[in-house]
């Protein structure tokens, strides 16, 4: 009878390409050391047939040794023999995986999406993809959102990064392109509850809402439909803005 360890360890030789039957002898003699092929056959359950091609594949894959001739014997590797075996196996599959992924993926954009219920993670993941940013940054945010991420959008421009930012409520140190609606915060009343939108170099976006209570509504995704909606909706805010100006100035 079979218990459940010598059943995992029994799964976990298929893998190596050694079924239940040679599972079954190597266990055999990794329990009772050295044997011949009719004390395996005998004591192990498997027909006596079957016992010396099985020990065959399991000397191919070098998980028993032969011993002496007369009588001639078996020996299985020691644990630390099987484990160093199977550490092996795992590398060259882990290897062969991603190698195929990545024959198979070639061209291809594997879709992000991930959602963002907490304040603190979702600054600290607009602080990573501002600093990431290559080309372009398109933000729309309030003041106090400026305050933590005016560090990294400067160094950002300083890099020659393409700046477009929308504020809310007046900024007294603009960034790169800068508009502001001019709220005055003190008037804004809804809760406390603010939205920030984060557009990166044509790929993806961070949006946030309900800012200022927990848990917050955000995510970050490379969604190419998300990704525009989110950037038309900060340059048209722009435009709306700009068109203000415009009409002050008549």
């Amino acid at each position: 009878m079979i218990n459940t360890v010598e059943q995992n360890i029994i799964q976990i030789l298929i893998r190596l390409d050694i079924p239940g039957n040679a599972a079954k002898i190597y266990i055999y003699l990794l329990k009772n050391g050295p044997s011949t092929a009719y004390a395996v056959s005998k004591k192990s359950g498997v027909n006596n047939a079957v016992v010396y091609r099985e020990l065959e594949r399991l000397k191919s894959r070098n998980l028993v040794y032969q011993l002496g001739i007369k009588p001639l014997k078996y020996e299985a590797i020691n644990k630390d023999g099987l484990l160093k075996t199977l550490k092996k196996q795992n590398k060259a599959e882990e290897k062969l995986l991603e190698k195929s992924l990545k024959v198979i993926l070639e061209g291809k954009k594997n879709l992000i999406s991930i959602r963002i219920d907490d304040y603190n993670d979702l600054i600290a993941e607009i602080k990573k993809e501002i600093e990431a940013a290559k080309k372009k940054i398109l933000i729309r945010l309030w003041s106090e959102e400026m305050i933590v991420l005016e560090k990294e959008l400067r160094r950002a421009e300083s890099k020659g990064v393409s700046i477009q930012l929308l504020s809310f409520t007046p900024l007294e140190n603009p960034i790169g392109e800068t508009f502001s609606y001019n709220i005055d915060p003190h008037s804004f009343t809804e809760n406390g509850e603010r939205g920030i939108a984060l557009f990166i170099d044509e790929e993806r976006v961070i949006v946030g809402n309900k800012i200022g209570k927990y848990p917050i509504h955000a995510m970050l995704t490379n969604d190419p439909l998300i990704t525009e909606s989110i950037k038309d909706q900060i340059l048209l805010d722009v435009e709306l803005v700009k068109n203000k100006r415009e009409m002050r100035k008549e």
